[in-house]
């Protein structure tokens, strides 16, 4: 079947559900190891990976997010976290599906949530391989390091943005 005359697939933004930790482990997995290793070293990666492997850890995590989450047919492809602060933290896409829109999405619906909260402010910090896109939804870089991240220095953007 031509893909041009495939049905196209709704978009859904919501917060995670329990069960779907798994899943969500999974998209920053194959995001780090598959985006990110444009940007880094195998070895940063893989210790990037390695401090998230236990899944008790990481569904307490989530618990404690409750991060954005898009799905596609029931299916998770992206999550993203926002702080009550108005911090960003984790903010991953399935490699298959970046530049999708997925991220647009993931990025309205925090930004709407900011401003229910009364934020006037989101800022993050940022691999090399994100900073195009925080930059694109009119993010402004603050200051550019290398932070000891796992055990290595690693390149990161300090971006803001004013949202109201």
């Amino acid at each position: 079947m031509n893909i041009e005359h495939q049905p196209k697939r709704s978009l859904e933004i919501r917060r995670h559900l329990l069960g779907e930790e798994k899943a969500l482990q999974e998209i920053y997995f194959e995001a780090t190891r598959r985006s990110n290793s444009r940007d880094y070293t195998s070895e940063q990666v893989e210790r990037w990976i390695a401090k998230h492997d236990d899944l008790a850890e990481w569904t307490s995590r989530l618990a404690g997010t409750k991060p954005f989450v898009a799905v596609i047919d029931g299916r998770p492809i992206a999550f993203g976290e926002l702080e009550p602060n108005g911090h960003i933290d984790f903010f991953y896409c399935h490699p298959d599906w970046e530049g999708r829109g997925a991220g647009s999405e993931l990025m309205l619906a925090i930004t709407a949530e900011a401003l229910k909260l009364g934020l006037k402010t989101l800022h993050t910090e940022v691999s090399v391989t994100a900073e195009p896109f925080f930059t694109k939804k009119g993010f402004q870089t603050v200051e550019v390091n290398s932070p000891i991240i796992c055990g290595a220095p690693a390149k990161q953007f300090i971006m803001r943005k004013d949202i109201g």
